[in-house]
């Protein structure tokens, strides 16, 4: 049965499932949550002036984002 094969995670170097890795992944679930933690902590999302949501990952871009007219 083709479940049972495990492949090696290239971070820690622990084996995981086969069916993981047939989706793509080259991690185990905990090195997959640990980076994806990391790429989510370099961005947010915000309020545009029009009322929508944006997805910012750099400070340059929030600063001049919901500035009002004077």
């Amino acid at each position: 049965m083709t479940d049972k094969i495990n492949t090696t995670c290239i971070a820690c170097g622990d084996s995981f499932s086969h069916r993981r890795a047939a989706l793509g992944y080259n991690t185990c679930l905990d090195c997959g949550d640990f980076a994806a933690h990391e790429v989510r902590a370099t961005w947010t999302i915000v309020c545009t002036p029009k009322g929508h949501y944006t997805r910012i990952t750099r400070p340059e871009e929030l600063k001049g984002l919901n500035q009002k007219p004077k």
